[in-house]
């Protein structure tokens, strides 16, 4: 009798956390028929993402992999300031800014091509990894591995370069069964417009949980004139201006994601290794607290100590949808104008939790 109470009392506390992530987390867990690492160690750059709207062909359109639709885009990487840089019609990669950096296979596989393919492509390197999966990369300085060489994840395949004709960078692509997919997978709240989607997330190091919202973004809002413009942030562009020491009337930005489950995530901002001196930049996270109501926390950041890092701001938990949000202005306390605050992105980790089966 008393085990019978014990394993319903088991059961009952088990369901009530499973109602609980029901309102607050995610239980959900990502597939894949292949996991990938990334093309490089470190952290860098992305410099531009798969167009899902149309892969390969021009529309004029953009739409990235959480649902964000540009228009009236371009079809080359160009920077647009009134568009952002999400903006780059028909891209079928991810780019990364790398200079001469040794490039990795993402997974195992067998390479199927390692040559110059001319044109825009120039050094190029193909690996299937099976189950329909191929990773290629692209503009490669030199490459050192030959066909029907078989690879592991890691292994290094080349060297980021320029060749093609193209600047500094590595175009990273994925394919599945012959199409165009997206490694960052669908997190929009419509249907993915991809050919042969939805796309699915392949990433193997919690990249699957992130949702990263960029200045210049449809979640990203600016306030007050003065802001400068330079290609080096996270995403090709970043926001940079100069501080206060105290005015009532700052400049400021808010990053408010459109989060598609309400739980528990881990906040960071991009500090970009250019334009960002102040020692006091105080982001304030806008998120719930343990009564459920919207509260604050306010993060410091000495800026000039990052150079192209993430900063953990924190860990908080949020509801779904626009509600929760990240906001800095630039007042920090040094003498006015003496100090520059860089503007860039705000990644939001999802934290995943998985429950243990009832067993009798």
């Amino acid at each position: 009798m008393i085990l019978r109470q014990q394993k319903l009392f088991t059961a009952t506390l088990i369901l009530s956390c499973i109602i609980f992530l029901g309102t607050w987390g995610s239980a959900e867990a990502q597939g894949g028929a292949v996991r990938l690492r990334l093309p490089f160690d470190g952290v860098r750059r992305i410099t531009a993402y798969v167009d899902h709207r149309s892969p390969g062909a021009y529309d004029g359109n953009m739409v990235v992999y959480h649902g964000e639709e540009r228009e009236n885009c371009p079809g080359s990487g160009t920077a647009w300031t009134t568009q952002g840089p999400y903006c780059y019609d028909r891209h079928r990669g991810t780019d990364y800014a790398l200079v001469l950096v040794p490039v990795l296979a993402t997974a195992e596989g067998v390479v199927t091509l390692a040559q110059n393919q001319g044109g825009t492509i120039g050094n190029a390197v193909h690996i299937d990894h099976g189950n329909g999966y191929e990773t290629r990369y692209y503009h490669l300085h030199s490459y050192s591995v030959a066909v029907n060489d078989t690879v592991s994840a890691g292994q290094q395949v080349g060297v980021s370069g320029n060749s093609g004709g193209q600047p500094y960078h590595l175009h990273f692509e994925v394919r599945y069964n012959g199409q165009v997919t997206d490694p960052f997978g669908w997190r929009g709240n419509w249907t993915d417009p991809i050919p042969g989607g939805p796309a699915e997330c392949l990433w193997g190091d919690g990249q699957c949980s992130e949702i990263v919202i960029e200045d210049e973004s449809a979640w990203f809002t600016k306030k007050l004139p003065g802001w400068q413009w330079y290609h080096q942030g996270y995403s090709w562009t970043m926001r940079y201006i100069g501080n206060m020491s105290s005015t009532p009337y700052p400049n400021w930005a808010t990053w408010r994601p459109d989060l598609a489950y309400q739980g528990v995530y881990k906040v960071f901002a991009f500090v970009p290794a250019i334009h960002g001196t102040t020692t006091n930049a105080r982001y304030v996270v806008h998120h719930v607290n343990g009564s459920k109501h919207e509260t604050e926390t306010v993060v410091s950041v000495n800026q000039s100590m990052y150079d192209d890092a993430w900063f953990d701001l924190g860990t908080y938990r949020f509801w779904d949808g626009l509600y929760g949000y990240v906001y800095l202005d630039n007042i920090t306390g040094e003498p006015n104008g003496t100090k520059e605050l860089s503007f860039d992105a705000i990644k939001f980790v999802q934290f995943r939790m998985f429950l243990p089966a009832i067993r009798e």
